[in-house]
């Protein structure tokens, strides 16, 4: 322990060792004992610096976290004495316990060059005893204090003459032995043993010819020591590693060593890297002769490139000689540390730094003729080049340095017979040829030189040895090369084929493949083009470099990937595949970080750090892709593309394969892939030794990338393309990165099926015969049913008698369009084949339009616009004339969002030579009506058929009977047949559920299902639900489905396949009818009521839980409890309630099941409003029990509390209000009405604000609740509400007889009563007994009624804001639009009737000049709308002329007020920004410095808590980073100001884009700035202005490009950030879809405008594109 005395003379007593302090004795060590100040001591204790962190600082380190110089440095060098007097003090020896420990320290061992006798291990082991003992006696025992999981590095103490006799005693064995110990760290002896056994018989197995064995290390052999010999193993490594004066670097003695395999011997094998301070196995001397024998150089001192190339020469040359007079192969490694140098382990990869590989091969080659002379020529046939193998950093980064080795080969026919002499070059300052030649042999693990046996007798022995041996060499070399080689045992290329395919003949048995990958090089890229054949749910890709120069960068070239990492996989399964797009675009995640992101979350980590700070999230998202309900087992396969060796078990990826055989419960579903034999050998040996499984049949590791590449592709035929119409009748090539580029559609080519089957194979039979029994059963229509049709043109698809007028609407359209985008709308009953028309006609029209179904109707509008018009581009130039697209939007109850989507396609399309055809397919109750008021092109189609389409329906039925049996069970098919027959329907129901159980399992899942497809046309429940409802259980080898199960009522259900929110089976009916049917002969005849069948549902927790689908499922339950019909959206009449609750509203007990429903429905979906909301509606509207209506309202308000639920509870207080107000039209106001309607009016104003406040944060609903919202505009009504209630109290009051009738001053009184400048008490009012209580309750609302004016300030303030921050986005409706601007007109009109008088206000007092004249500014500026920030912004556009008299003023106010507020001094900066800007020479303009100062002054008292935006503001103008150092505070003005205008303006930008006035420009200081005006000026055309401001178009402009600064940035998590340097601010797009899906994270430019609510960005541009 070390002792140190207190200021109070007490002992503190601390660890020996610095590395064991806690933090607070680190704490503690600061501020008692080098006394340093407390504040700096305690920011290291913040920091959690324990001792271990301590000893790796340096004073720099120190001084970043603000400690000084001068005292940073005493700390570090009083540190430094410390340790280093606790060195000296330690003993040299280890304690003999410590041959008992857990994990022995790795020992640098120089090993031996000769092969000693067996006996001497035990000799080598006693006399290392009797050392350390000796050592023991003389010295202070010592306790080991190292890290048991690290291997300590030491050197011998002993002298070189008893290292080198020591060495001489050292063993194969005991080096393997000891070899592994070095790397198996915290691991119980009999796991050793367990893996040395392994490992060892597998070196038995292996035995090749020419192909070398040695590439594989060096294993343990298969006996393993005893427990005694244990024991002495472990003294044995500990005392070999003691370093003299234990000076070594620390970072080398924490660090475990693994055992790393070498590059395959004379091959070209380029996946293969070394991986640096790992271990290659011991020198090693001739074996076989084709086994290679190697060595190694570790050439770290050689820096200079002339010393290093002729180092490298003297060596390859003097090796290569030994290996040719011993007939033996062999491999010499440049950049691995050899015995020689202590700093490192023997045989550890170093690498070396070489930048100019092409001198070294060139003196390489020069210097053969020099050395071996007459024998050059042969020298050249058997030494190979000089490789540089690259050398890979333990994070799998690049370390910038190589491994160089030569590899030499002897073939007999070149060497046979031959004796190798060299000349050398004596290495002395001097490079210079040598007086006499030498002769090198392998000797054991070295290479000595024959002549240098100074003895001549000697000499003449070994050289007639060398005569003697080299015949029998040759023999025996010429026996080994006749070896034959090692054949293939089987196909491989086959059987890759059958594991892809599962024995199919396509590669389309699996619905997704996942990939695991580690690192690949660059030769390996041009075969990766497989990756692009397959639909890739994810890759798992553990190369850091991959996104710049690796497996990701080649195949973003050809496919859309997004760029994740493991972390973005946690939350929401439902809200997971939505935001990461998953199922719709390949996700590449970087499950070991990234070099191109410079951060520390994305820092690449060495596997024993990864395995502490990432394990963890990608064994959770393993977790989440093998759950059922993301990927159906058996519907996926897991891929481990090995592309480089898998050197350890503590490598990433294997911890990996490990997560998937834990989820996936074995590897039936995980397949291997490696580039070679050996690397495979490696990895099948760590899986057998964790898992006892021979992963064999299911891996390929017998042939090149190349072939895997090839057969792969062959497979899925990648050569038919697949073709979009282009003008003239020509097409063009839709690549898969264009269909990637669009996973919003669904793309219909011109040649859609064809050259996908055989056609002639029985295969495509039977998928004909199985799809068309789908549709006719229910399913939704296929292309493919189209296709059938085509194929054979005697039996056509049933053509609806609409079917023309659909298809001569759309083409009429492209006949002189008057609009780049125009709408037609296909009105039809739910179930008649109103979409199965649309998809028909789209068919035939492939040929001429560009067609594309919307997948899903909740994207983005303008996200979908993107999408459309990338299609339209695709494969043409900007000028080329385009195809039109036919978009089909379907199933959709509403056309209101599908006009939002028709004005984002005409704004982003704008003057573009393009046409889009929008084919609407509305569902309707009242198909023709809607079609009668439908102001765009339209038609209907009902459930009613004409003649002619019954007699196809009937034809259709016989070509059936010919090929399926039963297709009078193809009830969906004989619906329509029966022209919807309700009979016939009624009859299916009766007959099927005549004996149905319903307290059976079956019989309640057919129950639910029917009342879902009844009141929610399409819903379903996922197939995995089912089976869990059902009982059903799932084994690997069996499975029963949910269709036998439901046997007999299956014939009514179908099983389909969902894509929405991920991709599933479900179940539904075949149609609504039948359903409906069925709801009802259940009711009826088996006694099960609708109320019972949706509580039983209610009461099923099992729906509630996770799962995939469930999402779907809750949307259709709350669309069957809530969604009320409107005949604006088509229904046949308007209700209260959902169809649902009116139905069981008119049974038996209707009102008290409602109430029981509901509120079973409230408590299971606790976190839905809706519910309650809707009875409160039906209370205050029909019933008018308000006091019920109050109760529900405030229980959804409870249960969520927003704007709209908020609002509810003051509309019940408004409606009364005015209920009761009604009531006492013609009657004067008693005192007790008096005080009823203004507590209902204070409650109402209650409401209201507190609506207004949340309207702020409504746009952060969860992604659930969101997924149920309909497009709506932001909801004002609070603001309007609290308006209307303020004027109506207005009224009221001035209704109260106070005053005489005569009394002009009666209007005054009040105007001065709400202004709060006087007080009841002080006006006259007429005294009489009515009078005194009415003033009695307007005394008790006094304080409300005076803040009603300072309310409707505020009002119409936000009304200011609205048209001066923000402009118009998405569908403008105008009609509504003008209506809340009349009404806001009238109601303004009416306040300043009031508040606006000419009488003058006497009651103030008479004020000072200055004060006079201060207040005469105010006016001034008041008139001239330049005392608000918004109006000032203005400036920039309009009365430019009042600038200079407007800064005056401000001027003025800003140097004589002593009261003035932040607002004044922001107002008086913002109007000397726009001087300098448009008038920057006049006499009231400022210096920029006087503007800093003035902003300065403005953060001060702002600080960055402020509620308001504009100083952050004013700070982004003058702050943004520009030529100067930038301000490092501008990142959190950014978010500031963000979060303010959130707080403040959220209203208004909820439904509106903010407006940028000013934006980046070229020049320096404040005229950088450029206003919105100055570039509206490059335009003369003002309707092009406008389209190309609404499009984005306007930055592409030359005239725009050369105003504007185009910055560099970055796309991390959706969120956008300019790059300055280290710097990231966060910057928004300013359009929606600038950025693209799939959170994907980008390098990217843009140009930057500032609007109130931060900085914009503009025409954001990818780095890759």
């Amino acid at each position: 322990m070390l002792i140190f005395e207190t200021r109070m003379t007490q002992k503190m007593e601390f660890p020996r060792r610095v590395e064991e302090w806690t933090k607070e004795q680190v704490h503690q060590w600061l501020s008692e004992e080098l006394k340093v100040d407390q504040t700096w001591a305690d920011k290291l204790y913040e920091e959690e610096v324990s001792g271990k962190e301590l000893v790796c600082y340096k004073p720099r380190d120190l001084c970043e976290l603000g400690i000084k110089h001068g005292p940073a440095v005493r700390i570090i060098n009083t540190l430094e004495d410390l340790v280093k007097s606790q060195e000296n003090k330690s003993g040299t020896d280890i304690s003999q316990t410590q041959s008992h420990s857990e994990s022995p320290r790795c020992s640098r061992i120089k090993h031996t060059e000769t092969k000693p006798d067996t006996s001497s291990m035990k000799t080598a082991v006693s006399k290392n005893q009797k050392k350390s003992q000796k050592k023991k006696n003389k010295g202070t025992m010592q306790k080991d204090l190292s890290n048991p999981d690290t291997c300590t590095t030491s050197a011998h103490r002993s002298s070189a003459n008893e290292a080198s006799s020591r060495n001489t005693t050292i063993q194969t064995r005991e080096l393997q032995v000891e070899e592994t110990l070095c790397n198996i760290t915290k691991t119980q002896t009999t796991e050793m043993c367990t893996t040395m056994t392994s490992q060892g018989a597998k070196n038995k197995e292996e035995s090749k010819a020419n192909v070398p064995s040695s590439n594989v290390p060096a294993q343990v052999p298969e006996t393993y020591p005893t427990a005694e010999s244990r024991d002495d193993f472990k003294i044995k490594v500990s005392n070999a590693g003691k370093v003299s004066g234990m000076k070594m670097d620390e970072k080398k003695q924490g660090k475990s060593k693994h055992l790393c395999s070498f590059y395959p011997f004379d091959q070209q094998s380029v996946s293969h890297r070394y991986i640096e301070n790992y271990i290659l196995p011991p020198e090693s001397g001739p074996s076989n002769l084709v086994d290679p024998v190697h060595e190694y150089k570790f050439l770290g001192r050689a820096e200079d490139i002339d010393i290093m190339k002729k180092k490298i020469n003297k060596e390859v040359f003097r090796f290569a000689a030994g290996c040719l007079n011993r007939r033996t192969n062999g491999t010499i490694h440049f950049g691995v540390a050899d015995s020689k140098d202590s700093t490192y382990c023997h045989g550890e990869i170093v690498g070396v730094s070489v930048n100019e590989n092409d001198v070294i091969i060139d003196h390489f080659n020069q210097g053969i003729n020099r050395y071996f002379e007459d024998k050059a020529d042969d020298a050249k046939r058997c030494i190979r080049q000089p490789r540089f193998v690259e050398v890979l950093s333990s994070d799998s980064t690049s370390s910038s340095k190589y491994v160089i080795e030569v590899d030499v080969v002897p073939s007999y026919s070149i060497v046979h017979g031959k004796i190798y002499y060299t000349q050398t070059l004596d290495e002395d300052n001097e490079w210079r040829k040598s007086k006499g030649k030498s002769l090198f042999i392998r000797d054991g693990a070295a290479t000595r030189d024959i002549c240098k046996i100074g003895n001549p007798r000697d000499l003449q022995v070994e050289l007639a040895k060398v005569n003697t041996d080299l015949n029998v060499l040759d023999t025996l070399r010429k026996e080994a090369e006749k070896k034959p080689e090692s054949k293939r045992k089987l196909n491989q290329g086959e059987k890759l084929k059958n594991l892809l395919t599962c024995g199919g003949g396509t590669l389309d048995h699996y619905d997704y493949y996942i990939i695991v990958m580690n690192k690949s090089h660059s030769d390996q890229l041009q075969n990766l083009k497989f990756l692009t054949a397959w639909k890739l749910f994810c890759v798992l890709d553990f190369d850091p470099d991959s996104v710049k120069n690796g497996s990701c960068h080649s195949y973003r070239k050809n496919r859309i990937a997004n760029l994740h990492s493991p972390g973005q996989f946690h939350g929401d399964p439902g809200s997971l595949i939505q935001k990461l797009n998953l199922y719709q675009q390949t996700s590449w995640v970087f499950c070991n970080g990234r070099v191109d992101i410079d951060k520390e979350s994305d820092k690449p980590l060495p596997p024993s750090e990864w395995l502490i700070h990432r394990a963890g999230e990608v064994q959770d998202m393993i977790s989440f892709l093998c759950h059922p309900d993301t990927l159906p087992r058996g519907r996926f396969l897991v891929i481990f593309l090995l592309l480089s060796v898998v050197e350890g078990m503590n490598d990433p990826i294997f911890d990996t394969f490990m997560s998937f055989y834990k989820n996936l419960g074995g590897t039936q579903n995980i397949i291997s892939i490696c580039t070679s034999d050996s690397a495979f050998q490696k990895w099948k040996d760590f899986i057998q030794i964790r898992t006892e499984l021979d992963i064999n049949g299911q891996s390929i590791y017998e042939l090149e990338l190349s072939e895997i590449n090839g057969t792969i592709l062959e497979q899925h035929n990648q050569t038919k393309d697949r073709l979009l119409p282009s003008v003239d009748r020509s097409s063009v090539v839709l690549t898969q990165i264009d269909e990637d580029s669009m996973p919003a559609l669904e793309i219909l080519c011109q040649n859609q099926c064809e050259n996908v089957y055989d056609e002639e194979s029985e295969e495509f039979v039977n998928f004909r015969i199985k799809t068309e029994a789908e549709f006719y059963r229910g399913d939704k229509v296929k292309w493919w049913n189209f296709y059938f049709s085509d194929k054979t043109p005697t039996k056509p698809f049933i053509q609806r008698d609409k079917y023309t007028h659909v298809k001569n609407m759309i083409r009429s359209q492209t006949n002189e369009p008057t609009s780049t985008c125009v709408m037609v709308n296909l009105f039809h009953h739910p179930g008649c084949g109103g979409t199965t028309l649309a998809m028909h006609v789209m068919w035939d029209l492939r040929k001429e339009f560009r067609c594309a179904v919307l997948r899903d109707n909740t994207i983005s509008k303008t996200e979908v616009a993107q999408q459309v018009n990338y299609l339209i581009k695709c494969g043409k130039t900007e000028r080329s004339r385009k195809t039109p697209v036919l978009l089909l939007v379907e199933d959709s109850e509403e056309t209101e969002n599908t006009q939002e989507l028709q004005h984002c396609l005409r704004k982003i399309i704008g003057e573009m030579d393009a046409f889009v055809v929008i084919l609407n397919c509305v569902r309707s109750k009242s198909p023709k009506e809607k079609h009668k008021t439908s102001v765009t092109d339209s038609q209907y189609i009902t459930a009613a058929l004409s003649k002619d389409e019954q007699n196809a329906f009937e034809v259709k039925l016989k070509e059936l009977q010919e090929i399926h049996d039963k297709p009078e069970n193809f009830y969906s098919f004989m619906i329509m047949k029966s022209n919807f027959n309700q009979e016939y329907v009624a009859n299916v129901a009766y007959n099927i559920l005549r004996d149905v159980d319903v307290g059976s399992r079956e019989a309640q899942l057919l129950s639910i299902l029917a009342l879902l497809n009844t009141y929610v046309a399409d819903s379903s429940i996922s197939a995995s639900l089912c089976e869990d409802f059902l009982g059903i259980k799932r084994t690997p080898h069996w499975k029963e489905f949910v269709m036998n199960k439901m046997e007999p009522y299956s014939c009514l259900l179908i099983e389909f396949q969902v894509e929405e929110y991920g991709v599933y089976k479900a179940i539904r009916f075949v149609h609504q009818r039948i359903a409906a049917e069925c709801v009802k002969v259940l009711e009826e005849r088996h006694n099960s009521p609708r109320a019972d069948i949706i509580l039983n549902m209610l009461h099923t927790d099992l729906f509630f839980e996770r799962g995939i689908g469930k999402d779907n499922l809750l949307q259709s339950l709350k669309s069957m409890l809530i969604t009320r019909q409107r005949k604006t959206e088509g229904d046949e009449k308007d209700t209260l309630f959902s169809p649902l609750i009116e139905d069981i509203k008119s049974g038996n007990d209707g009102p008290r099941k409602i109430q029981h429903i509901l509120t079973e429905a409230s408590k299971r979906l606790y976190k839905d409003f809706t519910i309650p909301q809707a009875l409160a509606r039906h209370y205050y509207l029909n019933e008018r029990n308000f006091d019920l209506a109050k109760e529900w309202a405030n229980n959804a308000k409870t249960i969520k509390e927003n704007s709209y639920t908020v609002d509810t509870v003051g509309q019940v207080s408004r409606n009364e209000l005015k209920h009761k107000m009604d009531s006492k039209k013609q009657k004067l106001y008693t005192s007790d009405d008096l005080q009823e309607f203004l507590e209902l009016a204070k409650a109402a104003i209650k409401a209201f604000q507190r609506a207004q406040i949340l309207a702020k944060t409504d746009d952060n609903a969860d992604i659930e609740e969101r997924r149920h919202w309909k497009q709506n505009t932001y909801n004002i009504s609070g603001y309007m509400s609290e308006i209307d209630i303020a004027m109506t109290v207005f009224d009221i009051v001035r209704r109260l007889p106070l005053f005489p009738e005569k009394d002009a001053m009666k209007n005054e009184y009040i105007k001065q009563f709400f202004e709060g400048k006087m007080p009841l008490s002080s006006i006259p009012i007429a005294q009489t007994d009515a009078n005194q209580k009415l003033v009695a309750i307007l005394k008790d609302y006094e304080q409300f009624l005076i803040s009603l004016k300072s309310c409707v300030d505020k009002a119409f303030e936000f009304l200011e804001v609205f048209f001066t921050y923000t402009r118009e986005k998405g569908v403008v409706d105008k009609e509504r639009q003008n209506k809340n601007r009349n009404w806001i007109f009238d109601h303004y009109k009416n306040y300043t009737s009031l508040f606006c008088s000419s009488s003058e206000e006497k009651l103030s007092k008479p004020k000072l000049s200055l004060n006079m004249e201060i207040e005469e500014c105010r006016m001034f500026l008041k008139e001239n709308r330049a005392n608000y920030f918004p109006r000032i912004l203005q400036l920039l556009e309009v009365r430019k002329e009042m600038i200079e008299p407007i800064a005056e003023k401000h001027s003025f106010i800003y140097q004589n007020c002593n009261d003035k507020s932040l607002q004044d001094k922001a107002n008086h900066l913002l109007t000397h920004i726009i001087l300098k800007l448009i008038q920057p020479k006049s006499k009231v303009a400022k210096s920029e410095k006087e503007l800093t100062d003035l902003l300065k002054e403005i953060l001060q008292e702002a600080g960055l808590s402020h509620q308001y935006p504009e100083p952050y503001y004013l700070a982004l103008l003058l702050l943004w980073p520009g030529k100067k150092q930038p301000d490092k505070q501008i990142a959190t003005y950014v978010e500031k100001i963000r979060n303010a205008s959130q707080k403040q303006h959220s209203p208004i930008l909820r439904n509106r884009a903010s407006i940028a006035h000013l934006y980046l420009g070229k020049s320096d200081g404040l005229d950088r700035l450029v206003s919105k005006t100055v570039l509206d000026g490059c335009f003369s055309d003002i309707s092009r202005r406008n389209i190309v401001w609404q499009s984005g178009d306007i930055f592409k402009e030359k005239a725009i490009k050369e105003k504007l600064l185009r910055v560099n940035g970055i796309i991390e998590q959706r969120h956008l950030y300019a790059e300055y340097g280290k710097l990231q601010i966060p910057v928004r797009p300013a359009y929606l879809g600038g950025i693209r899906s799939g959170h994907s994270t980008e390098k990217v430019s843009f140009y930057v405008g500032f609007a109130i609510d931060g900085p914009l960005a503009y025409d954001i541009q990818y780095e890759d594109s």
